[in-house]
């Protein structure tokens, strides 16, 4: 058969391509093409080679292929749980494509008034002394994205983060060494039970309680209630919608549960949290102090006691001045 009725095949079958298969295997998708039979798929193993590094590149080597979807996951998946303080997980169940922008869409919303809800409540920025503001950091709000996960690569992605050595000799998290060690703790950590079936994250750029409670009452309430005139594609959407837990603290944060992450959005804001700190280091800073010296009080007040006690001329210059100050005070009156 010529060679363009198997590149006809290896598209309708989605091969990659640049791939390496066994001549069963191009046999099978040949007769799957000529006669319209069910699409069959070959199973590769992926080996560590030189064909996983770009040509002509110094770029280091991967476990996958560097042109295949996986890599690029793989690497995206690894800078989100270092660079991101709050995940939230959640499960979707059946959730279509139209339900996912309705969602995405009203969660943008929703972050830019909970935005504006935090830009009123904070102080107008000063300028400084040369007449200049400062430039206000980037709203958190636009910074809230949901992303549905590759369970698989996402977990080998956990695994490089967690579990790779700081001084590991590997030239990057996603190469094949990096892959080899850290292949023994596959579903050791505590967030591996919650990536069952389809799932997703909400990556927040900083734990804000205020943003973290606009997100679980629009997505995740505990009773549903839509306003009039919502977007049928939402309400179906958001009720597809389970939420699993969250990882606080970027590598090797903590696992939380619902409750103790619905209990965060009861804190307040960071300007609040950063005000009632400060508070209490003042008040246990004017605390140490008294304490520190109330000692040397107490000794000052005895050591001056027995010094009156012991000085002679003390109690004699006392009683000399009280008649001399008994007269003069008489006419007075």
């Amino acid at each position: 058969m010529s060679r363009s009725i198997f590149l006809r095949a290896a598209t309708r079958a989605k091969l990659p391509k640049r791939t390496t298969i066994s001549f069963n295997d191009a046999c099978r998708f040949i007769e799957a093409f000529v006669t319209g039979s069910q699409r069959c798929y070959a199973t590769r193993k992926v080996t560590h080679s030189a064909s996983n590094v770009p040509p002509g590149s110094d770029l280091p080597p991967s476990h996958r292929p560097y042109y295949s979807r996986g890599h690029l996951l793989h690497r995206t998946y690894i800078s989100l749980l270092r660079a991101t303080p709050l995940l939230v997980m959640f499960q979707h169940n059946n959730l279509r494509a139209g339900e996912l922008v309705s969602i995405r869409r009203d969660l943008r919303t929703a972050m830019a008034n909970v935005d504006a809800m935090v830009a009123a409540s904070r102080p107008p920025p000063q300028p400084t002394e040369d007449g200049t503001i400062t430039p206000q950091p980037r709203p958190v709000g636009e910074q809230v994205k949901m992303t549905i996960l590759n369970t698989t690569v996402f977990k080998a992605a956990l695994r490089s983060a967690e579990y790779l050595p700081k001084d590991a000799d590997v030239r990057s998290s996603s190469s094949p060494e990096a892959y080899d060690m850290t292949l023994q703790y596959d579903n050791a950590h505590s967030l591996s039970p919650l990536m069952v079936g389809p799932t997703g994250v909400i990556q927040f750029p900083t734990v804000s309680p205020p943003h973290l409670l606009g997100v679980l009452n629009l997505l995740f309430p505990e009773k549903f209630t839509f306003r009039k005139g919502t977007d049928p594609a939402f309400i179906s959407g958001v009720q597809k919608l389970l939420l699993l837990g969250a990882k606080v603290d970027k590598v090797g944060g903590t696992t939380i549960d619902t409750e103790s992450l619905k209990h965060i959005t009861t804190l307040g804001d960071l300007t609040t949290l950063q005000g009632q700190l400060l508070g209490i280091m003042q008040s246990a800073g004017g605390s140490l102090v008294s304490t520190l010296q109330s000692p040397a009080r107490g000794l000052w007040s005895v050591m001056d006691g027995r010094r009156k006690m012991l000085d002679p001329d003390h109690g004699k210059s006392s009683e000399e001045e009280a008649p001399a100050e008994g007269p003069a005070e008489a006419p007075a009156a």
